[in-house]
Formats: structure tokens, C-alpha cells, sequence
């Protein structure tokens, strides 16, 4: 929530936050029975949903650019997808809890395939702080063009870009010096790469597990392909270890 505000705030815009919850009838209650129930059950998440805000705030959160809605609905993702078409959001940001090995969590590994914008995903044990180093892991595909909407959301944050490169042994690829040099003038940006040799013996998401490490950024940028493959490799959450940066530091991922 307050990664969200503070996105919000440095964007100028309107935070809308969703809460999306399940009513079910019991077959022996009268309709009207019923009606009463979900108003007043309404009435009891919407009261803990502002008392919530105001604490994790630490202000009245009425008086901020802040709007509220509580969907009733039996599937989360659609329901979180349908107001973000709605309000014609820019960016969709979501806690992940998964358990188990499950780091990423279901609700949001579905959201990161299925929505049209781009999801910031943020772990729980993840603390407020104000980022200053964002990472962008490129295919080296595309990469001037996506390297851009990486800066776009940089810069109202102030904050450092970084691209990393998982590259195959056999892989030919440009000095990250004759890279920078191209960044620079396509971007006017000063962007620091880095090339990491894959290891045969770990999956493409330990790999990039271990750069992170030493990366040490405040905030990973993937670009999303489309392939089957790719999404099992990288965000799949029965593929997830536990301990890795996913349950550390917040993702943010964009379509292809």
C-alpha cells in the first residue's frame, strides 16, 4: 500500500485501491435474509478497509487522492483486472504472500500474464524505502526500445537504471561499454550493463537470482514474452525457489 502511494504521488496521480472479497448464500436463508448480510458485511470491510488506510498511512487518508472499491466476486484476478480497465489504470501494484514454494504467489503470477498494463509486484517482507537503483533484465531484444519505459518510470522516483544481461556461453554480444555508449545517446541516460554467463547447471531464474545478488537493486524490470517456455522459466509459481529475490525486492513486469 504505501508503495503504491508513493508511485502515486511521485506520478501525480489518483491511487485506487481494491479490495476484492467472496459473499456466499446459505441455501436455508430467505433472500432478503441474505441482502441484509452482504450490506452489512459491506459496511464492516469498507469500515476496517479505511481504518486500515488511515494507520498505514499515518494520516487521514480522505483528505489524499485516494479511492476506494469494495467487488464482490468469486474471481479475484477479473474483478482486480475489470476496475483496472475501468479506471483506465496505469499501473497495477499487488502484495505477494505466496506459501510454500510458491514465493510470487497465484493471484499474482496470473495478473503479471494476464493484464494489459504493467504490475509492480511487492513482497511482504519487503520494507518502504525509496528506490535508487532499478534493475532491467533485457534478452537484448528490443532492448532500446524497452529500455525506455524502464527510464520513463525511473525518473519521477529519481532513480538509476541498470541492465542486466543473462547471456548463453556461446552467445556472441557487443562489449557493455559500446552498449552503454548506444544507451546514452538514444537515452541521454548514463546506463550501467552487465553481462553474466549462464550457468548450464541452473535454471535461467537461479542465474539471474545470483546477479541480483550482487546487483543489489531496489526494484527488478522484466518484459514479459508471451511464450509458454518463458513465463514457466521465470515466474510460474510452482518454478519459484524459496530465499530467492522474488520474496525480496519488488518486480515489476510489462507485456512484450
Amino acid at each position: 500500500m504505501n508503495f503504491a502511494y508513493t508511485l502515486s504521488q511521485v506520478n501525480e496521480c489518483k491511487l485506487i485501491v481494491v479490495h476484492v472479497y467472496q459473499v456466499a448464500k446459505p441455501k436455508t436463508w430467505r433472500m432478503h435474509r441474505f441482502e441484509d448480510y452482504v450490506k452489512s458485511r459491506r459496511e464492516f470491510l469498507l469500515n476496517k478497509l479505511n481504518k486500515f488506510l488511515s494507520k498505514g498511512l499515518k494520516t487521514d487518508h480522505t483528505l489524499l487522492n485516494i479511492e476506494i472499491h469494495l467487488k464482490a466476486g468469486n474471481n479475484v484476478v477479473n474483478s482486480i483486472l475489470n476496475i483496472t480497465s475501468k479506471f483506465q489504470c496505469d499501473f497495477l501494484c499487488i502484495g505477494t504472500r505466496g506459501k510454500s514454494n510458491a514465493i510470487i504467489g497465484t493471484t499474482a503470477s496470473k495478473l503479471i500474464v494476464a493484464s494489459p498494463v504493467p504490475v509492480v509486484s511487492i513482497p511482504s517482507r519487503q520494507s518502504v524505502k525509496k528506490l535508487t537503483n532499478i534493475c532491467y533484465a533485457s534478452n537484448m531484444v528490443n532492448y532500446q526500445k524497452e529500455i525506455k519505459k524502464v527510464i520513463a518510470f525511473a525518473e519521477p522516483l529519481d532513480a538509476a537504471v541498470s541492465m542486466l544481461h543473462i547471456a548463453d556461453p556461446e552467445e556472441n554480444f557487443p562489449k557493455s561499454s559500446a552498449v552503454e555508449t548506444r544507451l546514452l545517446k538514444k537515452t541521454e541516460r548514463k546506463i550501467k550493463v552487465k553481462y553474466v554467463k549462464r550457468n548450464p547447471a541452473n535454471t535461467l531464474c537461479e542465474d539471474i537470482n545470483f546477479a541480483v545478488k550482487k546487483i543489489k537493486p531496489d526494484l527488478m524490470v522484466f518484459f514479459i514474452h508471451r511464450s509458454q517456455s518463458y513465463w514457466n522459466a521465470m515466474f510460474h509459481p510452482s518454478n519459484i525457489k524459496p530465499l530467492s529475490f522474488y520474496a525480496k525486492i519488488p518486480i515489476l513486469s510489462f507485456k512484450k
